[in-house]
């Protein structure tokens, strides 16, 4: 009963302890909070299946076929892309002025020779008909986007007119020509997988940015939690209350409740904004998964490992400012290897293995299985585990340090 009384006055003066770094606390509500919105309004339309977003091309047809003209018109119609016309006597040098002037991302140049090649004329073969102009700083899977709907137009009036020169004979043999033109829909049906079945919700930026910031902001709670545990050990006050009979591992768990309390409160406003504040500037809702019972396993994940880590590092470090420093980096380097500021499925092949090192990694993708996957407690049981196994690894070695310290 006494460890019990004594365990009681050590949370009491923890959440003092809190209550008074306001500052530490409050960057821990509000830099999720800020970064959920920002990301998630950001991303909205690169994750929404009606984009609004399209990137701005210049197109110029120096044709005067109707092929040409069909083309261009065709490809004015992709959604992702939002052409432009200049004049058809535009020299090469205006164009890559424009395109620098107005920082526009593409140019198709439709060639003189786009009629011919297309009626497949001899004439016509002596060069490419289409001529693409980039700008460096588009990415590669950009690029490809639009080279492979280019590509498939180009098939596809290709393969018109090769049924249009066999009119007459299809004719006579009883074909209707029109059935072996290409099919303007696409063929392809593009659904979602879920586990446990098939989900009605559609992924959205909103349900990636909360999961991500949530994760990364409760990594942070290193600064708080530093703050105090190295200005107690330096006053002399976990020293005193150890000269109380108050064990190392008791002052550990007062230590580590009250932030686990604060990283369910976090969890609790993260959620709430996602679901009520981002819609309220034109986001998407976000959706829960099905089970609360998974969603909560692994939050609590996260939490024990994170305020485990933070401990560690305040045991190691002798000042504030190097526990800060060391949080702060650490973190850093966990959120951008493990998927949080950029995806990994972005990342080369060796970063995506590199990024299962990060705990970040672990918690983000016990969160999308809960938010994404439609998973249960089942699912998110093996990064649950991992955080698990690695707060009690970092909770063993602060004990460790603290008893060779004799400090504590």
């Amino acid at each position: 009963m006494t460890g019990v009384i004594k365990l009681l006055y050590t949370l009491k003066k923890e959440f003092l302890l809190i209550t008074r770094d306001v500052h530490a606390v409050t960057v821990l509500f509000i830099m999720p909070a800020v970064f959920i919105m920002i990301m998630s309004l950001a991303m909205r339309d690169l994750f929404g299946l009606h984009s609004s977003v399209s990137i701005d091309a210049l197109a110029v047809n120096r044709d005067a076929g109707k092929p040409a003209e069909a083309f261009v018109k065709a490809i004015e119609a992709l959604p992702a892309f939002k052409f432009r016309r200049l004049e058809k006597d535009a020299t090469t040098d205006r164009i890559e002025e424009q395109m620098l002037s107005r920082d526009i991302k593409f140019a198709l140049i439709v060639r003189e020779n786009f009629s011919t090649v297309m009626a497949g004329e001899k004439g016509g073969k002596g060069e490419k008909p289409l001529e693409l102009l980039v700008n460096p700083s588009v990415n590669i899977q950009t690029q490809m986007v639009l080279k492979g709907a280019l590509e498939e137009h180009l098939a596809r009036l290709r393969h018109d007119a090769f049924i249009d020169r066999l009119g007459g004979l299809l004719d006579a043999a009883g074909i209707d020509s029109k059935k072996l033109k290409a099919d303007k829909e696409s063929p392809i049906e593009v659904r979602f997988t879920y586990r446990k079945g098939r989900s009605s919700k559609v992924p959205s930026a909103v349900q990636q940015s909360v999961p991500a910031w949530l994760v990364f902001s409760m990594f942070f709670i290193v600064i708080p939690l530093s703050n105090t545990f190295i200005s107690e050990r330096s006053q002399g006050t976990l020293m005193r209350l150890r000269s109380m009979n108050v064990s190392r591992l008791s002052l550990i768990v007062g230590k580590m409740i009250p932030y686990l309390f604060i990283n369910a409160i976090q969890a609790v406003i993260m959620v709430a904004i996602g679901m009520v504040v981002v819609p309220l500037f034109g986001g998407t809702a976000l959706t829960l998964g099905s089970s609360p019972g998974g969603l909560a396993l692994i939050v609590a994940s996260v939490s024990f490992s994170a305020i485990a880590l933070a401990l560690f590092i305040a045991a190691v470090a002798r000042t504030t400012e190097q526990a800060t420093t060391i949080g702060a980096v650490l973190n850093i380097i966990f959120g951008a290897l493990g998927g949080i500021m950029v995806p990994t499925f972005v990342m080369p092949r060796f970063m995506q293995e590199m990024a299962h090192l990060s705990p970040m990694a672990w918690g983000l993708e016990g969160f999308l299985d809960i938010f994404l996957r439609n998973g249960g407690m089942a699912d998110v049981l093996p990064e649950s585990l991992a955080l698990i196994f690695l707060g009690a690894v970092m909770l063993a070695l602060t004990l460790i340090i603290l008893r060779r310290l004799r400090e504590v």
